[in-house]
């Protein structure tokens, strides 16, 4: 975790980003237990946005967490739990959706733009969990919502995940995890939503398995002649 990366004023203008692409009065579907918003891939089109996403304070974070010289926007997304009433995300791993690239060496950078706590349904991270691999099968671009890993893993894995860490964060503080961490939340049942923008990089060496893609999305993952995804399409947020 990084703390206080977001100054107060950038705060007030994320968040009025956030509540451009996803308001605060907007009707979103109900899951089981609870309202999950989310918007993926704006940047690409909402220019507010992708300044955020291309901030070079982000990349330089990124880059000391994978020890890489050059990182590259993957993809960003905005997370949108309401107050009393958002829902859970269960528990995965960010690899098994953009398992596409080789080797895995993608993280996930996520800005709070209220404070994250327990009641609040803040993320919880298995420690230690990258190491175990990735577990169950790629489902990259096939998938519309995230589904739970616990029935695939060991009883060992399982007690770890009874002793999960909550990352409890403040408005403008900022957590990186890697891409075979296992890691979900909870409920929100505090009296604020919470608001998060996640951005995922990826070591700028990585290259493209069009075998985990699905048929004729190849076009979307333009890449160099050594199998490296472009910058003009994945723009370089380092180095």
């Amino acid at each position: 975790m990084a703390r206080g990366v977001v100054a107060p004023d950038e705060l007030v203008t994320m968040r009025n980003v956030f509540e451009t692409l996803i308001p605060s009065n907007a009707v979103l579907p109900r899951g089981p237990d609870g309202i999950l918003g989310e918007v993926t891939g704006a940047s690409r089109a909402y220019e507010p946005l992708a300044r955020f996403a291309a901030d070079p304070r982000f990349g330089t974070l990124v880059a000391e967490a994978l020890g890489a010289a050059r990182v590259q926007l993957l993809q960003d997304s905005l997370l949108y739990k309401p107050a009393r009433d958002g829902g859970t995300v269960h528990w995965h791993q960010d690899y098994t959706y953009v398992g596409f690239l080789t080797p895995p060496r993608i993280v996930s950078l996520r800005i709070a733009l209220e404070p994250e706590h327990e009641d609040g349904g803040c993320m919880h991270v298995v420690s230690g969990s990258h190491r175990w691999g990735q577990v169950g099968d790629v489902r990259a671009l096939t998938e519309s919502r995230v589904d739970s890993l616990v029935p695939s893993l060991s009883q060992e894995q399982r007690d770890a995940v009874d002793s999960a860490t909550p990352l409890v964060l403040d408005a403008g503080d900022v957590s990186i995890h890697h891409c075979l961490t296992l890691h979900g939340s909870g409920i929100n049942r505090s009296g604020q939503p919470r608001r998060t923008i996640i951005l995922r990089m990826f070591d700028g060496d990585c290259r493209l398995d069009p075998a985990r893609l699905p048929a004729g999305a190849a076009s979307y993952f333009p890449t160099d002649a050594d199998g490296r995804l472009a910058a003009s399409a994945f723009p370089v947020v380092f180095g």
